[in-house]
């Protein structure tokens, strides 16, 4: 399957299917989720960050965060997705002048060389279809004094959960559209990460990094896991004709569960670039 195949179907399901689902409160609560709250709670937005860009912004939950603890700064928010479906939530929902969003993929920001005071984008990098292309393109819309904050999973995350959905995916999709489907998401260690900011970012003597793995366990219910995974996975099964019958029996498999805490563990990259 090559990648812009990948691109489509990824851009197709945030669109129609999934849209809708990722504005249901478990999502925004539970896993990766509740990491996007810690992660935009943690940052600084400091008096010189003017214009602010979320790249894969989805549906504009950065930006619900960021305006309830910096809602009277004076500043500008840019929110890019190639996803119509997740725009069209946003705009309805962050209704004001200050915020404008646009369609556009992290390998072509639709924002002019050196226009942007900081870069946000949380769970969104691993899905494009080059990361050195979009690194690229995050390093030609930045300021000179620019800040760049990135969180995403890194290649292990999920890696013993996952193992559920693929023993059910096995049911109904051949290896290699199983290996389509693994192929969807760019899986990068924290090494293989650094060696690619490292190219494009001159950390000798311009930009510093601060990149850090984070991993633990996070347990749910069967319900929890089943409307994060609906919201933010349904594309791995875009092969599959009878969804509604997948997700009943990934949730048999998932109610094996004894004590009905199901574990999902958790591996993400958390990346800060400055100019220095």
């Amino acid at each position: 399957m090559n990648k812009l195949l990948n691109k489509k179907i990824i851009v197709d399901n945030y669109s129609i299917e999934s849209a809708s689902l990722y504005e249901n409160n478990i999502n925004k609560n539970f896993l990766y989720g509740q990491e996007t709250k810690k992660f935009i709670n943690n940052l600084t937005i400091k008096n010189k960050d003017k214009v602010i860009a979320d790249i894969g912004c989805g549906t504009g939950y950065v930006f619900e965060l960021i305006n309830k603890k910096y809602k009277n700064n004076n500043i500008k928010f840019y929110g890019i997705d190639p996803a119509e479906g997740m725009l069209n939530i946003a705009k309805k929902k962050i209704n004001d002048k200050k915020t404008l969003f646009k369609k556009g993929y992290f390998e072509k920001i639709p924002l002019k060389t050196n226009s942007v005071d900081k870069i946000i984008s949380t769970f969104a990098l691993h899905w494009v279809a080059s990361i050195d292309k979009a690194l690229k393109e995050l390093k030609r819309i930045t300021k000179n004094n620019c800040s760049i904050d990135i969180l995403m999973v890194e290649k292990n995350d999920g890696k013993e959960f996952k193992k559920i959905v693929f023993k059910i995916m096995k049911k109904y999709l051949s290896k290699k559209q199983i290996f389509n489907a693994a192929n969807l998401i760019n899986r990068l260690t924290k090494n293989e990460l650094k060696k690619k900011i490292s190219y494009h970012f001159n950390l000798k003597n311009e930009y510093s990094l601060f990149l850090k793995k984070k991993e633990k366990i996070v347990y749910g219910s069967c319900n929890d896991h089943l409307k994060w995974w609906k919201a933010r996975s349904l594309q791995f099964i875009s092969e599959v004709k009878n969804k509604k019958l997948f997700i009943e029996n990934l949730k048999e498999e998932l109610n094996k569960y004894k004590d009905k805490k199901i574990p999902f563990d958790l591996s993400l990259l958390e990346i800060h670039i400055v100019k220095e």
